[in-house]
C-alpha cells in the first residue's frame, strides 16, 4: 500500500504551514512508513495561502504537492486531488482537522481487508462532537433529509474521508455535482453502486463558524437534495 493525503485549502495562509509542520511532526510510524505524498489543493485563496503551499512543497519536496484552482470550490478541491493521487488508497483531510488517528485507523482497515470507503461520522454513536448546537443540528437535519427523501442509510456524508484511489478516480468521473454537494454526492454514488461504506467515529472541535446561518442553510438543503435525487436516477 501507498497512501495520498488530499487537503483542500482555502485562504488558510494563517493556520496552514503551523498545522502541516504539526501534523508531519507527530505523525505516527505506522502512516509515515506508507504515506507517499500530500497534495495540498488551493482553491481561489485571496491571501497568501498558495505561496504558503508552495513553500510547503519547497521544503518538502518529495512529499508534498500544490494544485492550484482559480475558483474558490471545496467540492472541486477534493475531485481534482482524488483524479491526481498516485497512491493506492487517500484520505481526504481538512486543514483545521488534520486527524492523524482517523488517518490510522483507515490505514489499518485497508489493511485488514478491502473496505473500499471509509467516513469520519460526526453523527456516530461514538463519536464527539463538540460544536456550537446550530452546526450539529445542520448535520442531523441534512442527514435526515438523505434518509427520508434518498433512503440513504448511513449517518453522515461530510467530513474526511479515505478511499481507494480507482474507486474514487470512478466516482468522479460519473459525479455531476459541483462544490459543496459533490462530497455527499460521490458517497451517495459508491451506496447506490453497492459499494461497502464503512463509519468510523471522530471526535470534533468548533475551530470556526459556519458563514451560513441554519436560516440560509436550509433552503440550500433542498436544493442539493434535488441535485442528488437527479444523479441517483441515472442507476436505477
Amino acid at each position: 500500500m501507498n497512501y495520498s493525503i488530499i487537503i483542500p485549502v482555502h485562504n488558510e495562509e494563517v493556520i496552514l504551514e503551523h498545522h502541516v509542520e504539526r501534523f508531519l511532526l507527530e505523525l505516527p510510524e505506522v502512516a509515515q512508513r506508507v504515506l507517499s505524498e500530500i497534495v495540498l489543493v488551493e482553491n481561489g485563496s485571496t491571501d497568501k495561502t498558495l505561496a504558503v503551499a508552495e513553500r510547503l512543497a519547497s521544503r518538502y519536496p518529495d512529499l508534498i504537492h500544490v494544485i492550484s484552482l482559480t475558483r474558490g470550490s471545496y467540492g472541486e478541491a477534493i475531485k481534482q486531488g482524488m483524479m491526481a493521487a498516485r497512491g493506492s488508497h487517500l484520505s481526504i483531510l481538512e486543514c483545521d482537522f488534520l486527524d492523524s488517528s482517523f488517518l490510522v485507523s483507515s490505514i489499518e482497515r485497508f489493511s485488514q481487508d478491502d473496505s473500499p470507503l471509509i467516513i469520519a461520522s460526526k453523527r456516530h454513536p461514538s463519536s464527539i462532537d463538540r460544536r456550537r448546537i446550530t452546526r450539529r443540528f445542520l448535520t442531523f437535519a441534512f442527514n435526515l433529509m438523505l434518509r427520508l427523501i434518498l433512503g440513504y442509510p448511513g449517518t453522515d456524508t461530510h467530513g474526511l474521508k479515505s478511499i481507494e484511489t480507482k474507486l474514487a478516480r470512478r466516482l468522479c468521473e460519473a459525479a455531476i455535482t459541483q462544490d459543496e454537494v459533490f462530497q455527499t454526492e460521490i458517497v451517495l454514488l459508491a451506496w447506490r453502486w453497492g459499494v461497502m461504506i464503512e463509519e468510523f467515529p471522530i471526535t470534533v472541535e468548533e475551530l470556526r463558524p459556519t458563514p451560513l446561518s441554519v436560516r440560509r442553510r436550509l433552503p440550500m438543503f433542498l436544493q442539493c437534495i434535488g441535485q442528488l435525487r437527479d444523479s441517483l436516477n441515472r442507476y436505477k
